[in-house]
């Protein structure tokens, strides 16, 4: 079998074939092979790696353009979803800067994760005598954010850090902020939230590839839907994406059931911006894409009632938490 690497020396890069028998990789798993690979094969090639039981995270890598846990993927299985083909490539975590073949720059990350001070500080009531505890039901709000080892494959799977990482903070540090925001022997949960809120909580896209790929089963999606409720309940609702949330939500519930596409865009930037986008309303009125009738309101949708009763039974049961 053949195993292709994405190397780099410091100056360019290239790919390099390995032959390994199929013997070579019974019962080991992708971090296994790579330390075969060095062992055996190429001293060379530069891999992290430390802990091998799915708790340190540094041995996150591509495999066939997929990003995984080294250490968590068994080669049979790994194998099996591609079809068991006769060559793999692996390749080092995408949207991170390359220092050496599959080793990646994390500091821009860790810059990231002190800009959301993921440590809370303790409310006045704990103190090192009594302690700082949480009941069962408050740790379970938090509890699978903290199974973050910061892999990366959440990171490297993002379509937003794909398309534009300026505006953009990695999808793992949203769910620190999660965590932290949420925590309830935290004295300033805001503290967080509004850090987040300048690093991009509104340019997420939604694609959930970091839910998918994810090896500890954490939704950085969730977390960030999460973190925008908590903003604009405490006020940090301005800009385009808390205007564009409350569009959808009005007209949910004050509206029709049905979304308002007319007034979306207005609500969502106001007159102004959208005066230069009025040739491409016309193109959409042409074609048929937006009546622009509705803006006088439309029909309710059947079960419009019940749906607004549910969305109230929701909001009742979220402030009594």
């Amino acid at each position: 079998m053949k195993i292709i690497i994405d190397r780099y020396d410091g100056t360019q890069h290239y790919k390099q074939a390995y032959v390994v028998d199929k013997k070579d990789i019974e019962g080991k798993t992708l971090l296994s092979l790579l330390l075969f690979i060095k062992q055996n094969l190429d001293a060379s090639l530069n891999f992290t790696a430390s802990c091998r039981s799915a708790i340190c995270g540094a041995c996150g890598v591509r495999v066939n353009g997929h990003s995984v846990l080294a250490c968590d993927e068994k080669m049979e299985e790994l194998l099996a979803t591609y079809d068991n083909p006769e060559v793999i490539t692996i390749s080092p975590l995408a949207n991170f800067r390359v220092i050496s073949d599959l080793v990646v720059d994390w500091e821009p990350s860790v810059e990231n994760l002190r800009k959301i001070r993921p440590t809370f500080i303790p409310k006045d009531e704990f103190s090192a005598e009594k302690g700082c505890k949480q009941t069962q039901e408050q740790y379970d709000k938090i509890q699978k954010q903290w199974d973050c080892i910061l892999c990366g494959c959440c990171a490297s799977e993002c379509s937003k850090l794909t398309a534009d990482s300026s505006d953009y903070m990695e999808p793992f540090v949203f769910t620190h902020a999660h965590r932290a925001t949420f925590d309830s022997r935290g004295k300033d949960p805001m503290l967080h939230a509004k850090a987040v809120v300048l690093g991009g909580l509104w340019n997420c896209v939604h694609c959930q590839e970091c839910a998918d790929r994810c090896p500890k089963g954490i939704s950085s999606f969730s977390d960030i839907a999460n973190l925008r409720v908590k903003a604009v309940a405490n006020g940090l609702d301005e800009g385009e994406g808390p205007g564009h949330a409350t569009a959808f939500l009005t007209d949910i519930v004050e509206g029709t059931g049905r979304l308002n596409e007319i007034k979306l865009a207005l609500r969502s930037e106001g007159v102004i911006k959208n005066m230069d986008k009025m040739d491409i309303a016309f193109n959409l009125m042409g074609a048929g894409k937006m009546n622009p009738l509705h803006i006088f309101g439309e029909e309710d949708i059947e079960g419009h009632k019940e749906l607004v009763e549910m969305i109230k039974a929701a909001r009742a049961a979220a402030d009594k938490e």
